[in-house]
C-alpha cells in the first residue's frame, strides 16, 4: 500500500499549468465538494462540468488550467488539463494520456480539404487518467455536448462522450489513425509550453469559426460534401471580412509554393 501511494503522488502535484491552487479553481471544486461526497460520482460530475462548459476550439493550447476556467473554451490539451488540475484539487490521483494521431484524418469526415494540408499527420492528442477504485480509467472531455449532438450523425469521431467512472471512455477514433498512446503521464508541462508552429493567423480563425458554424447549423448534413459550400456561404454571409482575407492568404501561399517549384 505504501508503494501504491508513494507511485500515485506525482499524479496529485501541482504544476505550473496544472495550478489547481487557484482561487477560482479552488472555489469551483468547493462547490462540487459539497455536492459530492463519493469520489466516483465527484469525478464524474467534474468531467461533465469540462465537456459540457469549455467548448472545444483549435490553435493555442499554452494555457494554465485556471486560465481556460476563465476562457470557457480550449484544445483537447486545455480540457483534460482543466479535468486533471479539478480532480487534484479534490484529491483524486489523475494524469495524461498522450496519443499521437493523424490529424489529417482523425476528425473523421468533419475534416474539410480547406484545412486537411494545414494539419500534421503526426499531431497530439490529449485527454485525461483518474485513478479510482484501484485502477487507472480512461476518459475525454475535449468535444463539447453541443458540438458534439450537432456533428455525431454524420461524424462518427464526435459521438458524445459519457463517462461512468468505471469504464474507459474517450473519442470514437479510428485505430488506424492512432500512431502511439502513451499514459498515465503525470506532468505534461513541457507539451502545454511548447510554442505551436501553425495555430496562429487567420487560417486557425476561419478554422475555429468552421467549429462555431458547426454548433449552430441547423441544416440537415445528408453527404459531408455538402459542409464545405455550406461553411463558405455562412462565414461570407456572417463573417465577409475573413471570408475574403482567407481566400487573399490561401492564393498568396499557393503563390509562393508554385514559385518555389
Amino acid at each position: 500500500m505504501q508503494s501504491m501511494q508513494k507511485d500515485l503522488k506525482p499524479f496529485l502535484q501541482e504544476t505550473k499549468y496544472c495550478d489547481y491552487n487557484n482561487l477560482a479553481v479552488q472555489a469551483l471544486v468547493n462547490e462540487f465538494k459539497g455536492k459530492y461526497t463519493n469520489q466516483k460520482n465527484l469525478a464524474v460530475a467534474l468531467f461533465h462540468f469540462v465537456r459540457d462548459n469549455v467548448l472545444y476550439r483549435v490553435g493555442l493550447w499554452n494555457r494554465k488550467a485556471s486560465e481556460t476556467l476563465a476562457e470557457k473554451s480550449g484544445t483537447c490539451t486545455n480540457s483534460a488539463n482543466l479535468l486533471v488540475s479539478l480532480l487534484r484539487a479534490v484529491d483524486i490521483p489523475s494524469g495524461y494520456g498522450v496519443m499521437r494521431v493523424n490529424g489529417q484524418e482523425y476528425f473523421g469526415p468533419i475534416m474539410l480539404e480547406t484545412f486537411r494540408n494545414k494539419v500534421s499527420k503526426n499531431s497530439v492528442h490529449i485527454y485525461c487518467y483518474v485513478y479510482l477504485n484501484d485502477k487507472w480509467i480512461k476518459c475525454d472531455p475535449s468535444d463539447d455536448k453541443e458540438l458534439s449532438e450537432n456533428t455525431s450523425y454524420f461524424n462518427p469521431t464526435t459521438k458524445l462522450v459519457e463517462w461512468d467512472g468505471f469504464y474507459d471512455s474517450i473519442l470514437n477514433l479510428d485505430p488506424q489513425h492512432i500512431l502511439k498512446d502513451d499514459g498515465p503521464i503525470d506532468n505534461i508541462d513541457h507539451i502545454i509550453s511548447k510554442k505551436p508552429r501553425n495555430a496562429r493567423g487567420i487560417p486557425i480563425k476561419v478554422a475555429n469559426l468552421y467549429v462555431k458554424f458547426l454548433r449552430q447549423n441547423d441544416k440537415k448534413i445528408n453527404n459531408t460534401k455538402e459542409l464545405e459550400p455550406l461553411f463558405m456561404s455562412w462565414l461570407k454571409n456572417n463573417y465577409s471580412i475573413y471570408y475574403y482575407l482567407y481566400f487573399v492568404v490561401s492564393w498568396w501561399r499557393n503563390l509562393k509554393l508554385s514559385r518555389s517549384q
